[in-house]
């Protein structure tokens, strides 16, 4: 007896992979069941529309395959890689200039000043340092940019000048690393801001970023090399050398300032205060000192506040040196063989200006001597011309003015011009070398019954004694003779 097998129920064929592939429409059950969603294609990569299947895709290579199978041997597992923030360089750039300007900035001042400093220093690179954390970066590039400002301000200003008066040096070591810091910094905080703006702001904005840096950081750092100048060491020469009789004197401040200094006696009851510039000391200006000394003239050189022997914090814009001058008029006045209506000053550069401030104040300054005055406060800025030149000279000495006056914690004096009108009755000499010639006829013009112009329109700045000693000596103590009206004697040599 024939078995007759049963019918098997015929399944749907099942196409090959290799195969065409039709897109599925919705709700059409396919070979992996109906649950899958409707309107996919089945096999990655197809184009559909019965096209023909497209290459398959190039295999991984063999060694790609062994390097990612050892990888996972040892637990290594790829990850995805955050996109690198711009000026990610930021935060240790931020802490290498904290630690620069903590050595640059420590020196000067009292002890209690420099730890107030040192704290200042600290706390504001913390906060620095926290506001770099997740910052967009718009503000990353600002801090950069302010980061890298001070860095230069700093290096150029106090770094440079101290390394190269004082030679290799741990502040002047620091002071070079500002600089290399600094500049790249800048350079980054304007790229990285340019990327931040529209691609048509980009151009004008690196424009405006140069023309700002060339306008306004020279006069940033002039005002800290101003505020933090290199010492001033004093000579070994003394007026013994010259063949004088002096004495070591030390002067008193009225803010409590010690100043050291040299006193040549009087022979004809006149006596002078001799200010040397800023950055110079009492040996500068020995060969002015023998000279009135010939003439029988009392000389008191000194040394300016933070220079030389003295102490104190020394400024190269001359601010507050005036109450030196009226350190060294009191000490005239007191002395023997001194006559109180018969004492002058003479003074060079910052020294004239100071000088010409305390006649103002010192009824006892009969004459004042100045030579190489130029401009002491932004009060005297204002007569510039108004030529985009005069503009431009404005703006650059206004912006050291104010730099100094912050890093100084001081206001800047009044303005020389009133200065020479509240001089009157005394008179005052000016002495204007190349490049001054302009501003003597200014201020003659302010007060013509008080001021005495002396042009020396081919001398270099400060070299009138220097290059015409003759004519030096006829202007200047004739000028004084005139003024002071002291005793004749004979010259002593």
């Amino acid at each position: 007896m024939a078995v007759i097998a049963p019918e098997r129920p015929e399944l749907p064929e099942r196409p090959s992979r290799r195969g065409r592939w039709k897109r599925r429409k919705a709700g059409e059950p396919g070979i992996h069941g109906k649950f899958r969603k409707p309107g996919r294609f089945r096999k990655r990569g197809h184009n559909g529309d019965n096209g023909p299947h497209p290459k398959r895709p190039k295999r991984t290579p063999v060694h790609r395959r062994v390097l990612r199978r050892l990888g996972r041997l040892v637990g290594h597992r790829p990850v995805w890689r955050k996109p690198k923030p711009p000026l990610r360089f930021l935060p240790q750039a931020t802490k290498v200039s904290t630690v620069g300007l903590v050595i640059v900035l420590a020196p000067g001042g009292t002890f209690l000043g420099r730890v107030v400093r040192l704290l200042v220093i600290v706390a504001v690179a913390l906060l620095v340092l926290r506001a770099q954390r997740g910052a967009a970066p718009r503000r990353r590039a600002k801090l950069a940019a302010v980061v890298g400002l001070v860095d230069v301000a700093a290096g150029f200003g106090i770094g440079l000048p101290h390394a190269s008066a004082d030679g290799l040096s741990l502040r002047s070591m620091f002071g070079v690393v500002l600089v290399v810091v600094g500049l790249p910094l800048l350079l980054a905080a304007v790229l990285a801001y340019g990327r931040t703006v529209r691609r048509w702001l980009r151009l004008p904005v690196l424009l405006a970023s140069a023309v700002a840096a060339a306008v306004l950081l020279p006069p940033v750092v002039s005002g800290v090399a101003a505020v933090n100048p290199p010492p001033a060491p004093l000579d070994k020469l003394d007026p013994g050398d010259k063949g004088f009789v002096y004495d070591d004197v030390e002067l008193h401040t009225s803010d409590g300032v010690l100043l050291r200094g040299w006193y040549i006696p009087s022979r004809n009851g006149a006596a002078v205060v001799l200010a040397p510039d800023a950055g110079m000391t009492r040996s500068n200006v020995l060969p002015q000192a023998a000279l009135l000394a010939d003439h029988g003239y009392g000389v008191l050189l000194y040394d300016p506040r933070g220079t030389g022997a003295s102490e104190g914090d020394a400024m190269d814009l001359g601010w507050k040196c005036e109450r030196d001058i009226y350190a060294g008029v009191k000490f005239l006045a007191h002395h023997y063989g001194v006559r109180r209506s018969k004492i002058g000053v003479i003074g060079l550069g910052r020294g004239g200006e100071a000088a010409m401030a305390a006649s103002v104040h010192d009824g006892r300054i009969r004459a004042v001597v100045a030579e190489g005055v130029g401009r002491r406060s932004p009060g005297d800025t204002l007569r510039i011309p108004g030529t985009p030149t005069g503009w431009l000279q404005r703006v650059t000495e206004n912006v050291e003015y104010a730099t100094a006056a912050v890093l100084r914690r001081s206001l800047p004096p009044r303005s020389l011009r009133h200065d020479i009108r509240a001089m009157h009755p005394h008179k005052l000499l000016l002495v204007a070398e190349r490049g001054e010639i302009r501003v003597g006829q200014l201020y003659r013009r302010t007060a013509p019954g008080t001021v005495t112009l002396w042009k020396l329109p081919d001398t270099p700045h400060l070299q009138a004694y220097a290059t015409r000693i003759a004519a030096w000596e006829d202007q200047v103590v004739g000028f004084l003779q005139k003024n002071l009206r002291p005793r004749r004697v004979p010259m002593s040599s």
